[in-house]
């Protein structure tokens, strides 16, 4: 729902050999929007850092806290969630999606210049702590035209007494014959191997002129925190790169780029002498090209030199490391095929790219045949194996993952899709690191007139042949329907059931989810209500830290359309936390929320 929150709920087992410190790791949330079949950065929710240490077999998960913009109404939106430890990524999920509910809007007439959008004003309070947590919300979507230029602003901005302005999205997009400019929340690339999947709060110029074409970028990509008793605290981190792209035919571009990353070491106190923090730095540069030929191939290649420097303050030199990556595609309109190989050294490293790592030589594949418009298949195939240099002292990994899906449209309307995924991690010595996973997935879309129902369910089994870690299986159902009862009237529901067994100790995770919303129209009154509740509960037997708790969410929202141009909002709430093991943690709050849209 629009100008709500939405939980990204995960968990992962540390199925490596050490354990992960308190303040070593982090989760952040980071949420995407696709346009023209194109992935693009949009937000980042705030990175969790969990207080506890999680020993090798444990587990850890979080729940983010994303608040969806009132003016992303009608879009559906991408998420994946990362976990960092020591400053890399050691996981990210895949893309997930969810859809954010319509709203209209109507173009004002044409002009010389012109301007439309949404403004929004939302007020919200709760019970706890005295109805003294007051919270206002400004979002603006506007989007216009001056002369030859147009332009697109979107803002998200939350209020409180201790802050009184936080932006959490900012973006201004420029469109204009002398280039593209943008600002704010953005996401550029450079290439895969330079500057590539970093969300930044800067500002970024794009121009293509004849053969020529150069984008320009600067901006921060970590933001500073305080260090505390737990926590070593992060620097700020800004960006600076560029890219310089001729066609040398149309079939042929070279590029030329260049990239530099840097901490700024008075951006946080460090006030005792155990803090180990260090400010680095990272310059990358490098030349890519594209070249299609045969009509239907396309080879991308690229290579990158970098410059690390592990701390500025320090006396040690740079170090300087290489990477490239060659990708070959094929397409057709019955068959897609690609194959890509990538070698990043173990002295490469980019603060800007998160997906370059270094040590690591990839081989990937990926087929799609698509014999009818009711049918398609898809396999995919990815290899690494790390310690390139063969370094005694560490371990080698080698890890493969093989991907095989099918989509079948039946009778015209209902959508089968099933998916088999393997993955394997295999050390050297085998003793440190062997485990499999094996995933199977099975999902049904039928739309029953104007009705539509959804059921989807996985299976996944975790093996470790080293028994370093405990044996997993888990499972997941989901269930979910929107239907329209009459003009006036339409609901939805769903359920969500997961559980994982540990296999070794016999212990249990399992969480249940209860969706439902109902909306009410009463056109003649330009009114709508619409409530909606969530029931979820987990039940944890596992041996350390057992748990059983609930949580009901209700909530009755009231929409009056004062015209055709502005409209308000009144809602109130209630949210009841049980816990059944320790009635001490009981909760129960009150929450209301007001809110004015005005559309122009």
């Amino acid at each position: 729902m629009a100008g709500e929150n939405v939980k990204f709920q995960t968990l992962v087992v540390n199925t490596g050999p050490g354990q992960w410190e308190k303040g070593s790791y982090y989760w952040v949330a980071e949420v995407y929007t696709t346009e023209n079949e194109e992935t693009k950065f949009l937000a980042q929710t705030e990175p969790i850092t969990p207080v506890e240490s999680v020993p090798s077999g444990g587990a850890n998960g979080v729940q983010l806290v994303f608040t969806v913009p009132d003016t992303f109404s009608g879009r559906r939106l991408l998420y994946k969630v990362i976990l960092i430890k020591d400053g890399r990524r050691l996981m990210e999920t895949d893309f997930k999606g969810f859809q954010v509910i319509e709203k209209k809007f109507t173009q004002p007439p044409p002009q010389d210049f012109k301007a439309g959008g949404d403004i929004s004003v939302t007020y919200k309070n709760s019970s706890t702590g005295g109805w003294r947590k007051h919270k206002v919300i400004t979002s603006a979507n506007i989007v216009g035209k001056v002369k030859r230029a147009s332009f697109l602003f979107n803002t998200y901005l939350v209020h409180t007494y201790s802050r009184p302005v936080t932006p959490s999205i900012i973006l201004f997009n420029l469109y204009a014959p002398w280039g593209t400019l943008s600002a704010g929340d953005i996401s550029p690339t450079l290439t895969p191997l330079s500057l590539d999947g970093q969300g930044m709060m800067g500002v970024s110029y794009e121009r293509v002129k004849n053969r020529w074409a150069f984008i320009g970028l600067a901006g921060r990509i970590v933001a500073p925190q305080e260090p505390t008793a737990s926590f070593s605290g992060r620097f700020a981190r800004y960006t600076g790169g560029g890219k310089v792209t001729y066609n040398v035919l149309p079939s042929l571009k070279l590029s030329l780029d260049a990239s530099l990353s840097k901490d700024d070491a008075f951006s946080i106190t460090i006030d005792t002498a155990a803090n180990t923090l260090k400010p680095q730095q990272s310059s990358v540069s490098g030349v890519a090209l594209e070249w299609k030929f045969l009509r239907a191939f396309t080879f991308n290649g690229e290579y990158q030199a970098s410059a690390f420097t592990a701390d500025l303050n320090g006396e040690e030199p740079s170090v300087s490391g290489t990477g490239y990556r060659q990708e070959l595609k094929y397409k057709s309109g019955l068959v897609g095929l690609k194959a890509g190989l990538s070698r990043v050294n173990a002295k490469f490293m980019s603060l800007s790219c998160p997906s370059a790592i270094p040590d690591r030589l990839t081989y990937d594949a990926e087929a799609g045949v698509y014999p009818a418009d009711w049918l398609s298949f898809s396999a995919a195939y990815n290899r690494y194996r790390d310690n390139l240099d063969n370094d005694p002292a560490k371990t080698a990994t080698t890890q493969n993952q093989t991907n095989l899906s099918n989509t079948l449209r039946l009778f015209g309307s209902s959508m089968l899709t099933t998916s088999i995924l393997s993955n394997t991690a295999l050390g050297k010595p085998a003793g440190v690191q062997d485990n499999k996973t094996d995933t199977r997935s099975v999902s049904l879309m039928q739309p029953i007139g104007v009705h539509t129902l959804n059921i989807s369910a996985q299976t996944s089994d975790f093996k470790d042949n080293t028994r370093l870690s405990h044996d997993l299986a888990s499972s997941l159902l989901s269930l979910n329907g929107s239907f329209r009862i009459s003009s006036k009237m339409s609901l939805s529901s769903g359920m969500v059931n997961s559980i994982t067994k540990d296999k070794i100790d016999g212990s249990s995770n399992k969480n249940n989810s209860f969706t439902g919303n109902v909306t009410c129209a009463m056109p003649r009154r330009a009114i709508a209500l619409q409530l909606w509740a969530t029931l979820s509960s987990n039940k944890s037997e596992t041996p350390v830290t057992p748990s059983d708790t609930s949580l009901l969410s209700m909530n009755l929202e009231t929409l009056w359309l004062k015209s055709q141009s502005s409209k308000f909002t009144f809602g109130v709430g209630t949210n009841i936390k049980t816990d059944n093991r320790d009635s001490a943690n009981n909760t129960r709050e009150l929450t209301f929320l007001t809110r004015m849209n005005y559309s122009f």
